[in-house]
């Protein structure tokens, strides 16, 4: 962690988050004891307890995101809220391995040098200034979505060269400049590609269960013509304006070049890796090999001694395994709230109370907003999905619109970002780019408020354009 990022006992979280933080986790540890209401299941109730106590750290930081993961494992297993399978269900998941490739991967990138010679190639193009760097980096960020189909990958692929460019630029750690290129690359590659159908994890999700629950299958062009015109390409101009607006810095440093010299042998192996990598993810649906063991079978060809491009020792002494538990614990974390049935009572609960009447198209798609956005607190994007999509032909009942439009509703949803736990590549982008904790919650209050406020409308008056609410 870098040093604006890193707290020491001399340094801790100001007083309001400690105070929000004690609030929460009373709460929570309230809802832990309590005798459930008629009607919902005892652990139910339980797993929303802990969606507080861990809300409360990772929002607030008073502990560190994996310290928070440990004592989620800890109270979910020792108070039998779920089996622990299930608790421990992360450490199963590919994003967990996916993560474990890209720290691997990033070492090798910055033992080689070859982060270096790519930082250089970039300043080459866009010259020095700092503006045009986070146009090239937003642009190259954006376009990776179009062929590689994770966004975990993009992210742990990603954030090492740009790490190499602000360094080479004279960004130190903890610098504006330094984390508006991060955050730059990770909103650009994360958020935006919500409107490509493959591009990410909730959109995989969303459109499995409609296959397996409705029978109906979603094609990438209707996809890309329903969510990107208008909620993709605004949501990517407003993260560039943002970054730009908010993190101001001075112009970089010149620099020698040292690209003229030739390739180490190190540099030519991790090359060719990288791109045999890269060439995989981007046609995981010919060979059927899932992004996550690609990544880790690149690091396992690292830490190889042949072509020994990091050494073992390198796992002990150079790799932060804080992403690799943090997301072990997101990804636990949902998967109580999916296993005790709180995601399901949270929907149903929505449904009653949300108002949604038919001819209110407006308030309708506002209201699904903000169910998912809630969700997403909960759990996170895919979560939501989880729980919106069976709820599908009850929206449509209760509004009035078609069983597609309600079951891609929910779409809008997965663009908002709260706080940066609730989408894991964003939070794991701030790990390995060690940025800092206060400016990416920033950077996402600040962004979702343009989204909300102006993007949502604009969305809205697409979707009635296209004809997606019949003659509700």
């Amino acid at each position: 962690m870098s040093a604006a990022h890193r707290k020491g006992p001399a340094n801790g979280p100001p007083l309001f988050a400690k105070l929000i933080a004690g609030l929460l986790v009373a709460i929570g540890a309230g809802l832990l004891v309590l005798p459930p209401p008629n009607g919902i299941e005892p652990n139910a109730l339980r797993a929303l307890g802990l969606v507080f106590i861990a809300v409360a750290f990772w929002a607030t930081e008073v502990l560190p995101p994996h310290v928070t993961s440990f004592l989620f494992f800890l109270l979910a297993v020792v108070l039998h809220v779920a089996e622990p399978v299930v608790v421990f269900s992360g450490f199963h998941a590919g994003a967990v391995w996916l993560i474990f490739g890209g720290i691997v991967l990033g070492v090798a990138v910055q033992r080689t040098g070859l982060g270096i010679r790519m930082a250089e190639a970039v300043l080459r193009r866009t010259g020095h200034s700092y503006r045009r760097v986070l146009l090239g980096v937003a642009l190259a960020a954006f376009g990776l979505a179009f062929v590689m189909p994770s966004a975990m990958s993009r992210v742990v692929l990603l954030v090492p060269i740009v790490v190499a460019l602000a360094d080479r630029m004279g960004y130190e750690p903890g610098s504006s400049g330094r984390d508006g290129m991060i955050l730059a690359a990770a909103f650009s590659t994360v958020m935006s590609p919500m409107g490509l159908l493959p591009a990410t994890v909730p959109n995989v999700v969303m459109s499995g269960l409609i296959e397996s629950i409705y029978g109906v299958t979603l094609r990438y062009g209707e996809f890309f013509l329903l969510n990107m015109p208008v909620a993709g390409l605004l949501s990517f101009l407003s993260i560039l304006l943002l970054v730009m607006v908010m993190f101001r810095s001075d112009a970089p440093r010149a620099f020698d070049s040292e690209s003229h010299t030739a390739m180490s042998k190190d540099e030519r192996r991790l090359t060719v890796l990288l791109v045999l990598t890269l060439a995989l993810w981007a046609t995981d649906t010919l060979h059927g090999i899932a992004p996550a063991w690609i990544a880790f079978g690149a690091a396992v060809i690292c830490l190889l001694p042949i072509p020994g491009l990091v050494p073992p020792k390198a796992l002990s002494e150079s790799v932060n395994y804080a992403p690799w538990f943090f997301t072990a614990g997101i990804i636990g974390l949902g998967a109580v709230v999916a296993d005790s049935g709180l995601a399901k009572t949270l929907g149903a609960l929505f449904i009653d109370v949300s108002g949604l009447s038919p001819n209110s198209d407006a308030y309708n798609f506002g209201a699904i907003l903000g169910m998912g956005s809630l969700m997403s607190l909960a759990a996170n994007p895919a979560g939501a999905a989880a729980v919106l999509t069976p709820l599908a032909p009850d929206i449509a009942a209760a509004t009035g619109w078609p069983l597609k439009t309600a079951m891609l509703s929910q779409v809008t949803s997965f663009m908002v970002i709260l706080l940066p736990y609730q989408v894991a590549p964003v939070l794991t982008a701030m790990l390995l780019g060690q940025v800092n904790f206060g400016r990416t919650v920033r950077m996402c209050l600040a962004y979702t408020t343009i989204y909300v406020v102006v993007i949502t409308p604009l969305n809205f008056l697409w979707w009635r354009w296209l004809g997606m609410f019949g003659g509700g």
